[in-house]
């Protein structure tokens, strides 16, 4: 379990977390991704933050909260703000990270860094982690991820470096510990001394990081770090998709972010040659090839996808006409297919009339569609301009041009494949209805693949019940030409449903 806690409430013992999510067929591994905090300082006033950041985050006028945890290569300047702590720990990692400890500081190490005197007014009743037995024992792989030892300052963008290093061994998972270099940044000469109590404690050159998970930036000397040879190509794409990740929550006086052709140079001669059967240590995440093929070589963006290609809704709970949507679905078996199944056939018994009587239905759009399509196709760092007098959207009426940029912010989200869609489906009800062939959709496709075939919403709706009741027919009786005749009769009667075996019963 876990608590939040303030990055100012945070005591030695606490365990903190220092990396993100691990994409793996592997189970979680118990206390996975924190480390236990052995030193603790308030940088009050700290002079070494670039001003910048302090009119971003106000907080950091007054205190910043460095920590150095079990484990990991550097000390840690937190992000303001609550952090989450572990309360449940495995009784001999708590006595092992105890008696070995990774840093013994004994005085600040930060220009202007203090020792705290006092326990901080918002810990509340947060104790100490009390020592709980893992529920599941893990279970050690083979082999683990090849890495080697590189200085910091050759890190790159993208690096997976061991952050952490979990007792006990025995439970570590292939690439347990491992984690994206999500930003970098150098320190020398001045900008060692205005940040360092002792400046020769970074033998040279500080390096900046953050990484994936990690509240805050990591502070690096100059020493030999280690990096995944090869990551699991399944996690990196994953990891570079996350929209959490980004660059620091503040930046320091004097520091450069180097070039990343030169940190490849400095990397190339650190870096050996992968085991020939290094990608075979990861059984893949997904059940179908094809997932895996969107997965590796798909794009994310916003573009425009036939109406007919996306899935019809599983709950349109604000609509007016939900109630009658809702007993139409008590025809079918029940499952969440037939419920979009019974939105396509509500959909295509709705007259104009009624469609007009709904909010949603009040707008253009069409023009609304196109707008967002126009947006989405400018580069808004290259054409920042363009961008601007695109957003602005000035041909739209008022309340049209609401909805529309509501849509650039907000997007439909669907991926190529999925059953279903988020944050849209009265959007996409809306745009059928007025008969958007070309919907602006959020997600991960696979540039080139043909698209489908343009149908009419209403054709559309026809076909999905009518290819439903053909199918649920040849599931009980086996292929032959009676589903394929029944099965229309059914989508056009709804009566008859009752005469056919219910195997399931329906969810309230």
């Amino acid at each position: 379990m876990t608590r939040p806690c303030l990055d100012r409430a945070l005591l030695v013992g606490d365990y903190l977390p220092v990396a993100g999510y691990r994409v793996t067929t592997e189970p979680r591994r118990p206390g996975e991704g924190y480390a236990r905090i052995e030193w603790v300082e308030h940088i009050h006033n700290p002079s070494f933050v670039d001003p910048d950041s302090m009119d971003v985050i106000p907080e950091l006028t007054d205190a910043l909260v460095a920590v150095c945890c079990q484990g990991l290569p550097g000390p840690v300047l937190l992000r303001s703000g609550d952090h989450r702590v572990l309360t449940e720990v495995a009784p001999e990692r708590l006595v092992w990270d105890a008696e070995h400890p990774t840093w013994s500081m004994g005085k600040p190490l930060f220009v202007g860094g203090q020792v705290p005197r006092k326990v901080h007014w918002s810990r509340g009743d947060l104790a100490a982690p009390v020592g709980v037995s893992p529920k599941t024992a893990s279970v050690p792989p083979t082999r683990r991820a090849a890495s080697f030892a590189k200085p910091a300052s050759a890190l790159c963008i993208g690096d997976y470096l061991r952050i952490h290093v979990q007792f006990p061994k025995r439970d570590r998972g292939i690439d347990e510990g491992y984690h994206r270099v999500e930003w970098l940044a150098h320190l020398t000469g001045e900008g060692i001394a205005g940040l360092l109590v002792d400046p020769t404690w970074a033998n040279g050159t500080v390096t900046l990081v953050t990484v994936q998970g990690l509240g805050g930036m990591l502070v690096l000397p100059e020493a030999d770090v280690h990096v995944q040879v090869q990551p699991n190509v399944e996690r990196t794409v994953w990891d570079k998709e996350d929209t959490r990740r980004g660059g620091p929550p503040f930046t320091l006086t004097g520091a450069v972010e180097p070039d990343p052709d030169v940190q490849r140079a400095k990397d190339a001669d650190h870096r050996p040659a992968a085991p020939e059967d290094e990608a075979d240590l990861y059984p893949t995440v997904f059940s179908t090839p094809e997932a895996r093929t969107l997965h590796l070589d798909g794009v994310t963006a916003v573009r425009a996808v036939p109406a007919s290609a996306l899935p019809w809704p599983h709950s349109l709970f604000r609509c007016e006409y939900a109630g009658r949507g809702k007993r139409i679905a008590r025809t079918y078996p029940g499952g969440d297919r037939e419920d979009q199944t019974a939105h396509a056939e509500l959909f295509a018994e709705l007259t104009e009339e009624e469609f007009a009587a709904c909010p949603y239905h009040q707008g253009d759009w069409q023009a609304i569609a196109e707008a967002v399509l126009a947006c989405a196709e400018v580069d808004e760092d290259e054409e920042p301009d363009r961008a601007r007098e695109l957003y602005a959207m000035s041909h739209l009426s008022p309340q049209d041009r609401q909805w529309a940029q509501d849509m650039v912010r907000d997007n439909i989200c669907w991926d190529e494949g999925d059953s279903s869609l988020t944050n849209g489906q009265h959007r996409l009800c809306a745009m059928r209805a007025a008969g958007v062939v070309r919907v602006p959709v959020h997600g991960r496709f696979l540039p080139g693949a043909e698209m489908a075939v343009v149908t009419d919403a209403q054709e559309h709706a026809r076909q999905t019940v009518e290819t439903y009741w053909i199918e649920r027919l040849t599931e009980l009786w086996g292929p032959g030409p009676w589903p394929a005749r029944l099965g229309p009769v059914l989508a056009g009667h709804r009566i008859l449903r009752w005469l056919l075996p219910r195997p399931e019963r329906r969810r309230e």
